[in-house]
C-alpha cells in the first residue's frame, strides 16, 4: 500500500505525467511521444523544478521525465520533496554518458531510471510504458523501485550525469554526517567523520535513511579520488543489488504465489525496459501465463529447449546475434522448432525478410507498440497452437508477412496552453490476421547484415507510427525569423520614381535563423544554419508552411548589393496607374536579403529525437528586404509566390508598403 494514500481530493485529479525539460523543441518532441506511449494519462509540461513543484500539485504524478541537460539546480532538495510527497511515482531521468554496467547491475531497482541520450523511439516508450505499467507490485526477485526507494547512489549517479560542482551531504539521525564532493561531474573527495576519499564514500553509501541537502563548493578541499565515477561505483552498486534481491525474495517467499498454469511465453529483447512492459502486459493480460524472458539470444535458445514455451517472442537486433540466427537455431532443434515465433523490431525490412526466409516466425510486430496491440497479437497466434508437425526447418518455404503494420494512430494536436488530453483507444491498436503462405520467390534475399551494421532505424521506417511531425502542445509558440538571399529580377517604379514592387529569386536555398527564446533546437544550434525545403500553400495561394532542414553548417548567405543592371525596360498599366517595369541583366542582378517572421509550428525528428526538419507557420505576410545593413531595411509584403513541382522556391513578388 501506498505510504501515503491519496486523500479525496487527490483521488479526483487526473493521473498523469510531468515532464521537465528547459529546450522548447525536446519539450515539443518529448510531450507529443509521451502522448503516444501513455494516451491515458494526461502529459505536464514544465522547464525548471519550480514549476515543477506547481504542476504535480494539480495533478497525481505517476511518472516524472527529467533531461539532464542542462544541469537542473536544486535537484537534491527537490528530490527531497519528491520522495516525501510522492513515495509510489517512479522518474526516468534523460542524461548522455550513462554506464552500461551501473545501469545492468543497479537493474530496475533504482529510484531513478537512467535512459541514454540520444536514444532510440522504441527504447523510450518501452521505458515510458514499463514505469507506468504495473510497477510497484508486491516485491518479488526482479525487485521494482520508486521515489520511495530512492537511494543516495541515485543521487550520486545524477549529480555526475549532470555534470554538478557541489557537495552532498548526508545527515543521520543518530548524528553521523558524511560528504560527497563532486567537480564537474566526478566525484573527487569523501569525508565521513575521521575517514576519507573512498574509504567515507562507501561508508557513507551504505548509510540508509538520513536527510540529504546540497551547498556550495568553498575553499580548497583535498581530492582523495581520483577515479571515474562508473567505476568507483560499480562494486557498491553490485553489492547493493546482491542486498535488495536477498531482501525481495524473502518478501516474496512470504507471499502466496500464483499458480501458474496458463500458456508459456519466452520474451527475448535486450533491452531490459521492453522486457519488464512486456512481462508486465501480458501477466496483466492473463495472470496465468508462465512468462520467462531472455536478454541475449544464446539465453533465449537455452530456455527455449528446456521449458518448450508455446510462443516465443524475439528481438531482431540482440547484442549476441541477430534474430534471424535464433530463427534458424530453434528450427534445426527438434525440440523447438515447432514453437511459433512473434518478431519484434524497429527494423521492418528486416522483419519481413525473416518472414520470408523462416517458417518458424508467423507473425512481426514493428516497435514501438502500445499493450493494446501486443495483447491481441500474442491472445491470437496463442489460440492458433504450435506449428505443424510436417515442418521441414532445412528447406522452410518462403512466409509473407503475416501482421501487417497496424494503422497509424493519429498523432494529438493541441492548441499551445491547453491542458494535455488523452487520446482515446488507449489499449492500442489491434494486431492484422494470419495471413496464408505463398510460394517462395525466385530470387534469393541478399544476406542479412549483423545487428551491429544496422542503422538506427528511423521513425520513417515505422509504418506503426506517423511521421513525426511533432505538435507544439501545451508550451508557447517559439518566435523565429528567417532570412535568406534573393536577386532582384525586375522591379516596379512609380511614375514619380519611387519602388512599388520586385519579383525575386533565391540565390540558393541557405537560410540564416534566429530563435527569440534560445539559441539552440534540440542540440542544433540555430547558428549552424539551415536550407529551405518544401513550401505550403494556402487555398489563397499564400505561404502557409515553411519546412526548413538543418545543414549543421556555417550560414554563408550571399551579400547584399545595390548595383542593379539594367537588360530591358516596359510600361505596364496595373491598378489604373502605369508602372515602369525594370528587368535586370542575369550577370549583374541586384541582391537583396529578406527577413521574414514565423512560429515553430512542428518538429520532424529522427529515431534519437535529433531534428530532421522543422516546420514554420509565417506571422502575416510582411517581411523586411535590406541591401545594406539592419537599420536600412524596409517593409514590404508578399502577393504572389511561384513554386517548382518540388514545392520549392522558384520566384516571389513583394510590394513595398507605405
Amino acid at each position: 500500500m501506498p505510504s501515503n494514500p491519496p486523500t479525496p481530493a487527490s483521488e479526483n485529479l487526473p493521473r498523469g505525467i510531468l515532464l521537465i525539460e528547459d529546450y522548447s523543441a525536446l519539450r515539443v518532441a518529448i510531450s507529443s511521444a509521451l502522448h503516444k506511449f501513455a494516451p491515458l494519462h494526461g502529459v505536464q509540461v514544465a522547464r525548471t523544478f519550480g514549476e515543477a513543484e506547481t504542476a504535480a500539485a494539480a495533478m497525481r504524478p505517476e511518472l516524472f521525465v527529467i533531461d539532464l541537460d542542462p544541469p537542473p539546480l536544486g535537484d537534491v532538495e527537490f528530490f527531497n520533496k519528491l520522495k516525501a510527497l510522492y513515495p509510489d511515482a517512479r522518474v526516468l531521468a534523460i542524461a548522455a554518458g550513462i554506464s552500461r554496467d551501473l545501469r545492468a547491475a543497479r537493474g530496475t531497482a533504482g529510484g531513478i531510471q537512467f535512459i541514454e541520450k540520444p536514444f532510440d523511439l522504441e527504447e523510450f516508450g518501452a521505458a515510458v510504458q514499463a514505469l507506468l505499467g504495473p510497477w510497484g507490485l508486491p516485491p518479488s526477485i526482479n525487485y521494482r523501485g520508486t521515489l520511495r526507494d530512492l537511494h543516495l547512489v541515485d543521487i550520486v549517479q545524477l549529480k555526475c550525469l549532470a555534470l554538478s560542482t557541489a557537495v552532498v551531504r548526508l545527515e543521520m539521525a543518530h548524528g553521523a554526517s558524511g560528504d560527497i564532493f563532486f567537480h564537474k561531474g566526478q566525484i573527487r573527495h569523501a569525508v565521513a567523520g575521521t575517514m576519507s576519499g573512498v574509504d567515507a564514500l562507501e561508508e557513507i553509501l551504505s548509510w540508509t535513511g538520513g536527510t540529504l541537502s546540497q551547498t556550495e563548493p568553498t575553499g580548497a578541499w583535498p581530492k582523495t579520488i581520483n577515479v571515474a565515477w562508473p567505476v568507483l561505483l560499480l562494486p557498491f552498486v553490485r553489492k547493493l543489488a546482491e542486498q535488495e534481491k536477498k531482501s525481495s525474495g524473502r518478501a516474496a517467499a512470504q507471499s502466496a504465489p500464483v499458480a501458474k498454469t496458463g500458456k508459456k511465453i519466452l520474451v527475448i529483447d535486450d533491452t531490459e525496459m521492453l522486457l519488464v512492459f512486456v512481462a508486465d502486459v501480458l501477466a496483466t493480460a492473463d495472470q496465468t501465463f508462465q512468462i520467462v524472458t531472455a536478454s541475449t539470444g544464446a539465453e533465449g535458445l537455452r530456455l527455449a529447449e528446456t521449458a518448450r514455451p508455446d510462443l516465443v517472442l524475439l528481438d531482431y537486433s540482440l547484442n549476441d546475434m541477430t534474430g534471424d540466427k535464433v530463427c534458424r537455431a530453434l528450427l534445426e532443434n527438434e525440440r523447438t522448432a515447432r514453437i511459433p515465433i512473434l518478431m519484434m523490431s524497429g527494423h521492418v525490412t528486416e522483419l519481413i525478410r525473416t518472414a520470408e526466409d523462416y517458417e518458424n516466425v508467423v507473425a512481426s510486430l514493428p516497435k514501438p507498440f502500445l499493450s493494446g496491440e501486443l495483447i491481441n497479437t500474442v491472445e491470437k497466434l496463442l489460440a492458433t497452437g504450435r506449428l505443424p508437425t510436417a515442418l521441414r526447418p532445412k528447406a522452410a518455404p518462403k512466409l509473407a508477412p503475416v501482421v501487417p503494420p497496424p494503422a497509424p494512430m493519429p498523432s494529438p494536436v493541441l492548441p499551445a496552453e491547453s491542458p494535455a488530453t488523452p487520446l482515446p483507444n488507449g489499449h492500442g491498436i489491434g494486431g492484422g490476421e494470419v495471413a496464408p503462405k505463398q510460394q517462395p520467390p525466385a530470387e534469393v534475399p541478399p544476406p542479412t547484415p549483423p545487428a551491429s551494421e544496422l542503422p538506427k532505424p528511423s521513425i520513417l521506417e515505422q509504418p506503426a507510427w506517423p511521421t513525426p511531425q511533432v505538435p507544439a502542445s501545451g508550451v508557447r509558440r517559439a518566435e523565429v525569423s528567417v532570412t535568406l538571399s534573393l536577386q532582384v529580377v525586375s522591379m516596379q517604379i512609380t511614375p514619380f520614381f519611387r519602388m512599388e514592387g520586385m519579383k525575386l529569386q533565391p540565390v540558393n536555398s541557405t537560410v540564416a535563423v534566429k530563435m527569440a527564446e534560445r539559441e539552440e533546437l534540440n542540440g542544433v544550434s540555430l547558428e549552424t544554419g539551415f536550407r529551405l525545403g518544401a513550401i505550403g500553400l494556402g487555398v489563397d495561394g499564400h505561404v502557409d508552411t515553411v519546412r526548413l532542414v538543418p545543414t549543421r553548417q556555417p550560414p554563408q548567405l550571399p551579400a547584399a548589393g545595390s548595383s542593379f543592371a539594367i537588360g530591358a525596360m516596359s510600361l505596364q498599366p496595373a491598378n489604373a496607374h502605369q508602372y515602369i517595369r525594370l528587368t535586370s541583366q542575369a550577370d549583374e542582378s541586384m541582391r537583396v536579403r529578406m527577413t521574414a517572421p514565423f512560429e515553430l509550428l512542428t518538429v520532424e525528428l529522427t529515431a534519437a529525437f535529433e531534428v530532421a526538419a522543422v516546420l514554420l507557420k509565417p506571422h502575416g505576410s510582411t517581411v523586411l528586404v535590406r541591401n545594406g545593413s539592419e537599420s536600412e531595411s524596409a517593409p514590404f509584403e508578399i502577393q504572389e509566390v511561384e513554386l517548382n513541382g518540388a514545392a520549392e522556391l522558384r520566384a516571389l513578388i513583394v510590394r513595398a508598403l507605405p
